[in-house]
């Protein structure tokens, strides 16, 4: 298999990282990840603007030549390479400098890799089980609306939901409210309205939570950003969460509440004509 190694095509086996880079003593990057479609990155323009968003936040300047229509061309290239239609595809980019904590200069560099995956996005035939995990709260502060590599509280969530067998579980902010699940955003149906948490409760700002919201206001649904609660969860009608990789996905219990489904078959099939 082939990786994109700062737009160099590389064996993925090959050695790319020693023991003093930043990538792996501190975690210092981010990465971005993505649906590729018959060889082309879906919903790009959004995950582009969020790489500058990062990019900015991070102190990650990126090269000028890493244009958006750059990085398609690279994922592209790695779909014929690898004999591939249809990926799943991670870009991280990371800091390259000497120094501790504080590093001598911000040289961005990136890696893009790639897994194959199914060209749609699936409704799940059977219902999610959810939890909450309340060991680790969501931080209040930029790098909640990101992905950075350092992603440990993410790590024990998706830990603690095997351990319990669960599929996911609800991430909390530092108010105790809703933020998040550990692998997507969440949405819940109360009666003909739609709710998810706002970016003011700093929860990622996902890419297909971004795709979902303008397209289901422009087909005329109720849908909110907002404060949600467990209590909200409890009461809901029906839950989905959404990811870039999946699209969407209905749950179908939280503790003893069991939910519905109907409304999200039907927002599955306006999203994503399936």
């Amino acid at each position: 298999m082939l990786i994109s190694f700062q737009g160099v095509l590389t064996d993925a086996d090959d050695k790319i990282f020693n023991s003093h880079s930043r990538i792996y003593k501190y975690g210092d990057g981010f990465f971005e990840s993505i649906k590729v479609v018959n060889k082309r990155a879906h919903l790009f323009d959004l995950h582009y603007q969020r790489i500058l968003r990062a990019s900015t936040f991070f102190h990650l300047p990126l090269n000028e030549r890493w244009t958006q229509q750059y990085f398609e061309d690279q994922i592209e290239l790695l779909c014929l390479k690898n004999g591939w239609v249809n990926a799943r595809c991670r870009i991280v980019f990371y800091r390259e400098s000497e120094g501790f904590y504080a590093p001598q200069r911000n040289k961005c560099c990136f890696l893009i890799e790639m897994t194959e995956a199914k060209a749609n996005y699936p409704i799940n035939d059977i219902g999610l089980k959810l939890g909450s995990y309340n060991l680790i709260l969501k931080p209040s502060n930029f790098l909640s609306f990101f992905k950075p590599l350092s992603a440990m509280h993410y790590v024990l969530a998706g830990i603690y939901a095997t351990e319990n067998q669960l599929d996911t579980v609800l991430l909390f902010n530092e108010q105790g409210n809703v933020a998040e699940v550990f692998n997507a955003n969440i949405f819940i149906i109360s009666g003909e309205e739609i709710l998810t948490p706002a970016l003011s409760e700093y929860c990622l700002d996902g890419v297909m939570r971004h795709y979902i919201l303008g397209t289901l206001k422009n087909l005329g649904y109720q849908i909110r950003e907002t404060i949600v609660t467990e209590d909200d969860i409890e009461s809901a009608d029906e839950v989905f969460i959404s990811n870039a990789s999946r699209g969407i996905a209905w749950v179908e219990s939280y503790k003893n509440k069991h939910f519905g489904f109907s409304q999200t078959y039907k927002i599955h099939a306006d999203l994503f004509g399936i």
